[in-house]
């Protein structure tokens, strides 16, 4: 079973407003993502930090809230395997406004129960880009080996565990968009 996990939960800092609720495509991003997720999963979570939490009760998405001690994607990962540990995750970043289901077409086809992780190489083809990416069940154990020994980065996950890695169908998907700069450039 495949379900989603879209990350949320970040601080949004350098974009100066919550990443997730900018509109790239006629509705906020994160259910634009949702809606992009659904043919895929068999459920779609929202990750998300305690005070966004506050703000959803009762609006009919389902989400996570971060239960770890720790800053960043690893903290959504971790949560959602908490929440449930016996099904693959489909993780997406809230900034990858090109993404488009071509990618996940790819990604999906191209998945490797077997290995603890399935993920694109990043937009510069050269590292795992891990917020686009499956992660087994059995990855569990080393995300929270990471966590326990202080290294907090899932693209080091990615390269340190045998995941399956991919090159993308079309590397401007990949694309992160953390600042108004880069929204701007991108004609948004």
């Amino acid at each position: 079973m495949l379900n989603g996990l879209i990350l949320t939960g970040g601080r949004s800092s350098r974009m100066g407003a919550d990443k997730s609720r900018l509109t790239y495509h006629d509705k906020p991003q994160r259910e634009f993502l949702a809606d992009l997720l659904r043919p895929y999963c068999e459920k779609v979570f929202w990750s998300v930090n305690a005070e966004q939490a506050a703000e959803l009760t009762g609006i009919g998405q389902p989400f996570i809230v971060d239960a770890f001690e720790v800053e960043g994607p690893l903290n959504g990962l971790l949560s959602a395997f908490q929440h449930d540990p016996t099904v693959a995750w489909l993780v997406v970043a809230c900034d990858m406004p090109l993404l488009t289901s071509r990618s996940l077409d790819g990604l999906v086809a191209a998945r490797m129960p077997t290995r603890p992780a399935t993920a694109f190489y990043d937009s510069d083809g050269r590292y795992p880009e891990p917020l686009l990416s499956i992660w087994e069940p059995q990855s569990r154990a080393l995300l929270q080996q990471a966590l326990d020994e202080g290294n907090p980065s899932p693209r080091k996950i990615l390269l340190m565990n045998d995941a399956a890695l991919l090159t993308a169908p079309d590397v401007q998907e990949l694309t992160n968009v953390n600042d108004p700069a880069s929204r701007s450039a991108l004609g948004f």
